[in-house]
């Protein structure tokens, strides 16, 4: 079991630019392109949540825990960067 990250501000948009522009040195910019990544990839687990849900819901379908689960972890990471 891993243990827990310390608490921490998120790194913003505007932030991320500014390490890229600041430190040419390719293993930061690695990291960079790895949270930038990283987002997207959220944003994409997100818009396929809302097309499982959305069928689910057209079949009739009931509570699911599941995708209740995804949702809150979805919003959580999400609201994490405003």
């Amino acid at each position: 079991m891993t243990s827990k990250l310390p608490h921490f501000r998120p790194v913003t948009h505007d932030e991320l630019r500014r390490l890229w522009t600041e430190y040419p040195d390719p293993n930061i910019r690695r990291l960079v392109l790895e949270v930038e990544r990283g987002r997207r990839k959220m944003a994409e687990v997100d818009s396929i949540y809302a097309s499982i849900q959305g069928a689910w819901h057209e079949l009739g379908g009931g509570h699911l825990v599941a995708l209740h689960v995804l949702k809150v972890l979805l919003s959580e990471e999400r609201d994490r960067r405003k």
